[in-house]
């Protein structure tokens, strides 16, 4: 076969490298499974690591032009499913995220509002289970916004467990892949791309070990991508307001929907978000819960933040995170298309560098978005940002990721930026315009 790729890459159909890092990660990740390290051990790392080369050696190949056939990409996907299955399995933690999200839907069914009541209130002590207790920051009620609380609520509507939730997660995960798959179908990219997304080592560690609601949003917001890509601006925008609705962050990408999508749209979509508050709502105001406490008092691996609100406050700390995600959506608007992934994971990853916790989960929210090598410097930082993890092995020392924690994590992450800026070029850093995007999959003008 002769000719190039969309991204400017020479198709290559065969070669055993793919099966021998699927291999490696296979391993790597079952062997995970099976020892259940904990979180931030030797053996986390190494095992984690491990998967990592594996996972950076099959993107190298897909950056060169490698394009497996279908009936390849179907096996690399089943590898996936193969090492998440036992990860699923692993039990959670004691005070993971999970008994949290347990909580609240013990809470919602109790007919209570999980933004007014405090764990740690002992007239409130009777409705812990096994399964919700302990939970993490029983000071604060909970930060989850109603989409969340809802995806919660019917997780465990057959069973009121942590393992539920995992399970539903593990759904959207599945979900969320089969929509990267049709989006690079419709941009007409290497559907071998779809790998930087089932393989990555991050997304299986805090989606199937972990079920961190992230991958909810995440589905929900390449969805909106994919729709909007295919001209279906209704679909786009409802699946927009449903991401916010499950975690803020991608209202930093608003200026990717100007002009992209009609007022009736735009109207339909603000009309979802009421409806999703509304029965949350009291007299008390806007159901956001522990929100403001956690931006005053909470702080994880967020150097830019701690430096700007010791200076100018929490709220301007805020703002400026809010701004620098609108403002590299606005040029991303002015210079991308928005069937280029890039536009849819700079302006989130601005966002979320300035903002006050960076856990690793977060970054589940650009994993979807990683599959062209202008993303890059991203995808090195979801495997950097596993260093964090130390902290949970830190005993005698107030809850902070140590020096040599961020300098590793954000000096792979600007080394990889000042690379991309070295080298771009239409193969590293393709910008798609929208005079790129095939007929059947035009742009709402």
């Amino acid at each position: 076969m002769t000719g190039a790729l969309a991204d400017g890459t020479k198709p290559i159909r065969t070669s055993s490298g793919p099966w021998v890092a699927g291999a490696v990660i296979l391993m790597a990740l079952l062997g995970f499974a099976l020892i259940n390290p904990g979180d931030g051990t030797v053996p986390f790392f190494v095992l984690l690591a491990v998967a990592a080369l594996g996972y950076f050696a099959t993107l190298r190949q897909i950056a060169k032009g490698l394009r497996p056939s279908r009936r390849a990409l179907i096996g690399c996907a089943l590898l996936a499913v193969a090492w998440r299955v036992p990860l699923l399995l692993v039990p959670p933690e004691p005070a993971a995220d999970l008994r949290r999200y347990v909580w609240d839907a013990h809470l919602i069914r109790a007919g209570l509002s999980p933004y007014r009541v405090v764990p740690a209130d002992p007239a409130f002590a009777r409705l812990r289970t096994p399964e919700s207790w302990p939970l993490n920051n029983p000071e604060v009620a909970s930060p989850y916004p109603p989409g969340a609380q809802l995806f919660f609520l019917a997780a465990t509507a057959l069973h009121e467990s942590a393992q539920a939730i995992k399970v539903a997660a593990l759904i959207c995960d599945l979900l969320l892949g089969f929509v990267v798959w049709r989006w690079l179908g419709a941009v007409g990219t290497n559907p071998g791309w779809l790998l930087a997304y089932l393989w990555n080592p991050l997304v299986s560690l805090e989606v199937a070990r972990h079920g961190h609601v992230d991958v909810l949003g995440a589905l929900f917001l390449a969805f909106a991508a994919y729709a909007l890509v295919r001209g279906r601006s209704l679909l786009g925008t409802l699946g927009f307001a449903l991401s916010v609705a499950v975690k803020p962050l991608p209202i930093v990408l608003l200026p990717l929907l100007w002009r992209r999508i009609s007022w009736r749209d735009f109207a339909a979509g603000v009309a979802l978000l009421v409806a999703l508050y509304l029965p949350f709502w009291d007299r008390h105001g806007v159901p956001i819960g522990s929100v403001p406490e956690v931006v005053q008092r909470f702080r994880f691996t967020g150097p830019i933040f701690t430096a700007v609100a010791a200076i100018a406050g929490p709220a301007v700390a805020t703002g400026l995170a809010i701004a620098a995600g609108l403002a590299v959506a606005a040029r991303a608007r002015r210079r991308l298309s928005v069937a280029s992934p890039e536009a849819w994971a700079w302006p989130m990853a601005a966002a979320l560098v300035c903002a006050p916790l960076i856990y690793p989960w977060y970054l589940v929210w650009l994993s979807p978005f990683l599959i062209a090598p202008a993303t890059m410097p991203l995808t090195i930082w979801t495997a950097s940002i596993l260093s964090t993890y130390v902290v949970w092995q830190l005993t005698g020392t107030p809850w902070a990721v140590p020096e040599w924690a961020l300098l590793f994590e954000y000096g792979a992450l600007l080394g990889a930026l000042l690379w991309l800026w070295r080298k771009k070029g239409p193969e590293l850093a393709p910008e798609v315009s929208s005079s790129s995007v095939p007929p059947s999959t035009s742009i709402v003008p």
